[in-house]
């Protein structure tokens, strides 16, 4: 299925609060609120997928990182020209964070198993966090060596 352009949808206080706790931002902003989260990252935000659509496609260029809100992904990794799900994820779910700390080339297909909402950190913003977080920039860089390992 095409994935011309997700429905984007204001940020609120529920996500707000899933974005905080997914990227460990209490105590960087400990009163974290919707009206912060578009203010700090400007150019992210909520993306609702259709079942089937492609958040993600293997070998493309990309760094943006996303967090599973509500719904199911299905993850796929091609290896000559053969598909394997590798997983089902859901809420709570950060993707992404190997091609945002590797070289910027995906390693798998993500597609909404569901109906799916994610936030989508632009890497225009994930390098604010990055740069004032260390904490969660090692927490990216260990996920990404565990799911590449």
């Amino acid at each position: 299925m095409a994935n011309a352009s997700p429905l984007r949808l204001p940020v609120d206080e529920a996500t707000a609060e899933a974005v905080s706790r997914a990227f460990h931002l209490e105590g960087f902003f400990p009163e974290f609120s919707a009206e912060l989260c578009a203010k700090i990252f400007p150019h992210s935000g909520v993306y609702q997928y259709r079942s089937g659509e492609k958040i993600i496609v293997q070998r493309d260029p990309g760094r943006d990182l996303f967090l599973i809100l509500a719904g199911e992904v299905s993850v796929l990794f091609e290896i000559d020209s053969m598909a394997a799900e590798a997983a089902r994820l859901g809420p709570g779910v950060v993707l992404g964070e190997v091609a945002l700390l590797k070289d910027g080339v995906r390693s798998a297909t993500v597609s909404a198993a569901q109906p799916t909402f994610v936030f989508r950190l632009t890497f225009e913003d994930v390098g604010y966090i990055l740069n004032n977080n260390p904490e969660l920039a090692e927490h990216l860089r260990a996920l990404a060596r565990q799911r590449t390992a």
